[in-house]
């Protein structure tokens, strides 16, 4: 074997073709599982092929610097000054809202740290496009007396009741990975009813059908073709590979000045494709030194047609599956090649690290001015009238997600028999120019987010 292999980070180098591997792509840990799986006494829908893929997912955004300020970005979008409670009027057919100050309201709002409850389901519903709010009720259960935010990243749902086509079961635990939730450290609880949670909770109550007084809300931004577990728009950076490249882009320049290295190739390499080598040569992948052996077998195998310049511009036979998704399919290489175009030392990928940020931006709906300069040479800076306006369009945008998100608070307060007249609404700030206003902010507004028909 002619040259050693270098790691770094989470890929390898080839020094003498001047590749870097990567052994598992991002779009691996998101894949879907194909069948519910048993916990304990449970039938579980799994969350990814894993049944990790929360934890997958938030450790990917930890790698990246651009993903991680667009997702914090967003949830502050989402959160804007947080929700408050108004009390609606209208006068001579005109709206007009006044700060509630109802007591009982107002003690809800305060025992149950609203605000902070709010901020954790922005943070869930802007990374998984999902929020687990749990409802308890009184012992005499005529109140609802606590309104609890459940960490998305610690929640399965149970299986589709087959009667009635309806979620019915939230199973709840910090150990999925590695197959460690079992019935000791696992809590089931009831679901209510996605459409219609008012009517089924009534509903328990006057049957007395229930385990106990609490119950889950799913409360999701709806993704076509997703029956359990929503799948962000965003994602799409993992299964397209520009999440890899823009943070394999940030290794390589590291490795460069270190090392001098030039990258001609990057090298796609599917964890199945590995399952599927040991499985058919049998080969114990618990055994370190013989997966090594195999493994640097199979770069040998790249060396020799990267290197051997005859097989310029030739193909490669490799494997691929069909997935379903949804109502179709989409198509998952186990290898893939890609070949990097190099600038002089100093400039190695500048355009592609801007162009790979730009895309993450465009893909998770975030106008970098937002949020700062982006990267390269064009910084794209912008007037204070274009970032206001930015601003202002961004925060309407938010309005299916806060939607969602005030449901369990209208829940609440129509179960409670609060005033009819109150309205839950996120205020936003309202930017203006210097010359109306020295701090160029005026008073928030609240959002146009209306009750729901619960």
């Amino acid at each position: 074997m002619s040259e050693q292999i270098i790691e770094l980070g989470p890929v390898s180098y080839l020094p003498e073709i001047q590749a870097i591997i990567a052994q598992s792509p991002s779009a691996d840990a998101i894949a879907d599982a194909e069948d519910p799986i048993t916990v304990g006494t449970w039938r579980i829908a799994p969350w990814g092929e894993d049944n990790n893929l929360p934890a997958n997912v938030m450790e990917k955004i930890g790698n990246s610097d651009p993903l991680a300020a667009n997702i914090d970005h967003n949830i502050k979008m989402m959160y804007g000054q947080g929700v408050q409670p108004y009390l609606r009027f209208v006068e001579d057919g005109k709206e007009r809202f006044e700060i509630c100050t109802d007591e009982r309201v107002l003690q809800f709002y305060e025992e149950n740290d609203i605000p902070g409850y709010f901020l954790e389901q922005c943070a869930d519903m802007a990374t998984f496009y999902m929020a687990v709010p749990e409802i308890i009720l009184t012992r005499d259960l005529k109140m609802v007396y606590s309104l609890r935010h459940k960490e998305a990243a610690f929640s399965r749902w149970g299986v589709v009741d087959k009667k009635t086509g309806q979620i019915i079961k939230h199973y709840y635990s910090s150990e999925w990975d590695e197959g460690g939730a079992n019935d000791t450290n696992t809590v089931e609880s009831e679901v209510l009813n996605r459409v219609n949670p008012l009517g089924d909770l009534r509903n328990r109550i006057a049957k007395r059908g229930y385990v106990h007084p609490r119950f889950m809300m799913n409360i999701a931004f709806p993704t076509p073709g997703r029956t359990y577990y929503p799948r962000p728009s965003y994602y799409s950076i993992f299964n397209s590979g520009s999440y890899d490249f823009s943070t394999m882009i940030w290794n390589y320049k590291k490795a460069l000045l270190k090392n001098g290295l030039v990258v001609k190739y990057i090298i796609y390499i599917s964890d199945k494709y590995w399952d599927l080598i040991f499985m058919e040569e049998k080969i114990d992948k618990n055994n370190p030194e013989k997966v090594k052996a195999r493994k640097e077998l199979e770069f040998e195998k790249w060396r020799k047609f990267l290197g051997n310049e005859e097989n310029a511009g030739k193909g490669m036979m490799v494997l691929k599956k069909m997935i379903p998704s949804g109502n179709s399919a989409v198509e998952e290489k186990y290898i893939t090649i890609e070949p990097v175009k190099t600038e002089k030392t100093g400039g190695e990928l500048l355009e592609d690290s801007s162009e790979v940020a730009n895309t993450i931006n465009y893909a998770t709906g975030v106008h970098p001015s937002l949020i700062g300069s982006p990267p390269g040479k064009n910084n794209n800076s912008m007037s204070g009238t274009d970032k206001r306006e930015l601003y202002h369009i961004k925060s309407a945008m938010m309005a299916p997600f806060r939607d969602r998100l005030l449901r369990p608070l209208y829940l609440v307060k129509v179960f409670n028999s609060f005033p009819a007249n109150l309205v839950w609404k996120v205020v936003d700030y309202n930017f203006t120019t210097l010359d109306k206003n020295k701090t160029g902010k005026e008073e928030g507004t609240a959002s146009a987010n209306s009750p729901s028909n619960d």
